[in-house]
């Protein structure tokens, strides 16, 4: 558990890490700041616990065609709960590992932002809108920035 706030009163958050494939590598602490970090961003984040679960293409490919109705596998899933429990966050390995090969940025990295862009949905954040989606963006920019890592809607090629 953890508490972070710069904008009003200690919060507290758990985080539950699930591994239900191979390849995943200890992330707690990797979680812990992402989550504080967008937690430090909010004004009034929802607390309580949540819920990461380490997958992989083939099981959250069934939950994005169950839940969804895309027949495909997708980098993370966010599933918002009511009470103390925030939600579940559902990561494919291979997906993520995939895309931050393709964007150049480490796995690490990646991981970190989808953490966060799932903890936003939570947070009842969405971008199905253009407005939605730059206020999301955003929030994400400035979290990662507190962790040193890069705008990853930056798409310039140098």
């Amino acid at each position: 558990m953890f508490a972070s706030s710069d904008k009003g009163p200690a919060m507290t958050h758990s985080i539950d890490i699930a591994i239900q494939a191979e390849g995943w590598a200890d992330c707690s602490d990797l979680a812990t700041a992402a989550v504080a970090a967008i937690a430090a961003q909010l004004e009034a984040p929802r607390v309580g616990e949540l819920s990461l679960v380490l997958s992989d293409d083939a099981q959250v490919r069934v939950l994005n065609r169950d839940y969804r109705g895309k027949d495909k596998a997708t980098n993370v899933l966010s599933f918002a709960q009511v009470g103390a429990l925030l939600g579940d966050i559902v990561l494919a390995r291979e997906t993520v590992a995939r895309e931050a090969l393709a964007k150049g940025v480490t796995f690490e990295a990646h991981l970190t932002h989808l953490i966060m862009h799932g903890w936003l949905h939570l947070q009842g954040f969405d971008h199905a809108g253009e407005a939605e989606a730059a206020e999301m963006e955003s929030i994400e920019i400035a979290a990662l920035a507190t962790l040193a890592i890069d705008n990853p809607y930056d798409v310039s090629d140098d």
